[in-house]
């Protein structure tokens, strides 16, 4: 069992509930958290965790292993205003903002031809969208450079 998943299971029996109830709290799919307590699930998305978070009533930084964390100030700030952001399951409520999408994309290649991680565009999408998604829910002009290295360190482990 990995340490998120430990914790997650720690959540839940402190909770005196039940995996199964937690999904479902949480509008995901059967076996989502379970694939997390026993390691099927290597590298959740942040959205995964935000649910499971709210769920269980706590905040992100209740899940994640601080030392798996870089502890600098931005990182630290960054994970704060994650915790903080709407963790229900996502809908299309808010208008498309093309050019901040744009803005996520390029983001995500500059950091990615930065450090010279190579992706498929399925996972290179699904980060950006990660990224606009955050970026909206924050309503943020510009898309968050310490979580989207964050992210992309998490989604490269």
């Amino acid at each position: 069992m990995n340490s998120l998943g430990t914790r997650i299971k720690r959540k839940i029996s402190e909770q005196d509930s039940s995996v199964h109830a937690i999904e479902k709290r949480a509008g995901l799919k059967p076996s989502a958290i379970q694939n997390i307590i026993y390691g099927r699930s290597k590298n959740p998305s942040i959205s995964l965790i935000k649910a499971i978070a709210q769920a269980l009533d706590c905040n992100i930084e209740d899940l994640v292993d601080s030392g798996e964390l870089d502890h600098s100030r931005e990182t630290r700030n960054t994970f704060s205003k994650l915790s903080k952001v709407d963790s229900s399951p996502q809908k299309d409520t808010k208008a498309w903002n093309q050019d901040l999408y744009l803005k996520c994309f390029n983001l995500v290649n500059s950091i990615t031809s930065q450090h010279q991680i190579n992706m498929g565009k399925n996972k290179i999408l699904d980060i950006v969208d990660e990224i606009y998604n955050y970026s909206l829910g924050n309503n943020l002009a510009e898309p968050d450079v310490y979580f989207s290295n964050w992210l992309i360190e998490r989604k490269t482990k």
